[in-house]
């Protein structure tokens, strides 16, 4: 039995229960592939589609394959003002990759919004780990403890 039957299992197939399903499989393999998709649809008697419209809905659960480095800037206000957008310059340059990039299979670089941290930043996030008052010069020595 694989571990995406094993998750399904540990569920009643009830609609109120294709979210929790979703996200047990994203946290277990960093995504909900097609055909783990098509596994969902099929014990919830649910069209395709709708498990898509459920995964396209919440950001915090992918449908590709995600990058082994995820670097996440913060360019809300204060962070701008303290610097995000030359860290983000400095990050591009550092790994030949431009925020947005979606082609990158090693590294993905992001401008994200708000963190709520506003007090601490610049902000970066690498892989969900957050860094707050970062430096152009400091991203440096962040970024080596991940590559």
């Amino acid at each position: 039995m694989s571990t995406v039957e094993k998750i399904l299992l540990e569920f009643e197939p009830e609609t109120r229960n294709l979210l929790p399903v979703l996200k047990r499989i994203s946290a277990a393999f960093g995504y909900v592939s097609q055909k783990d998709a098509q596994k969902a649809a099929k014990y919830f008697d649910l069209p395709l589609s709708r498990v898509y419209e459920t995964v396209s809905f919440y950001d915090l659960i992918n449908i590709k394959k995600q990058p082994e480095l995820t670097i996440e800037v913060c360019s809300g206000t204060n962070c701008a003002v303290n610097g995000s957008f030359e860290i983000i310059r400095e990050i591009e340059n550092l790994f030949h990759v431009k925020a947005g990039d979606e082609n990158n299979p090693r590294i993905k670089l992001e401008i994200i919004s708000c963190l709520g941290q506003c007090g601490e930043g610049p902000v970066v996030v690498v892989n969900g780990k957050v860094y707050t008052k970062v430096t152009v010069s400091g991203v440096h020595g962040i970024l080596k403890e991940w590559v």
